[in-house]
């Protein structure tokens, strides 16, 4: 499949301006939670503090301002007594994440398509660990 990012150049201008860009969004920690779910849309909480590389006060906070912003909705539940947080990226989440990637590729000179690829697996899967073998 073709990238929907790496479509071409457009003949639109470029306009670099911060405006376009939206700061709930561009925000590095929470860009990072927005692309995380994009890959997988609903994530527990300890799982998506790895995928981040958040501390849990950081993960928190960006969450609570994407729900806020209605970007991510947030369940609280408990399994063997234990209590579990779900986070699910939201369709307005959704599309908040792809008028950002136009925007900077549009910034780039480059062009959206929308089409869909599969997500990276390194979005997808958590890291393996190499075994150390010793003889």
């Amino acid at each position: 499949m073709t990238s929907r990012f790496l479509a071409g150049r457009s003949d639109k201008p470029v306009m670099p301006t911060a405006e376009l860009f939206d700061s709930v969004i561009a925000s590095s920690g929470r860009l990072r939670i927005m692309a995380a779910l994009a890959s997988e849309p609903q994530l527990e909480f300890v799982h998506l503090r790895k995928r981040t590389q958040l501390t849990d006060g950081n993960l928190c906070t960006h969450t609570r301002r994407l729900e806020s912003a209605g970007f991510v909705s947030v369940e609280k539940s408990f399994r063997d007594r234990k209590p579990v947080t779900q986070v699910r990226l939201t369709s307005q989440g959704r599309d908040a994440l792809e008028r950002h990637a136009r925007e900077l590729l549009n910034a780039l000179g480059m062009t959206f398509t929308g089409e869909y690829s599969t997500p990276a697996p390194a979005l997808l899967e958590e890291p393996i660990e190499e075994e150390v073998w010793i003889d």
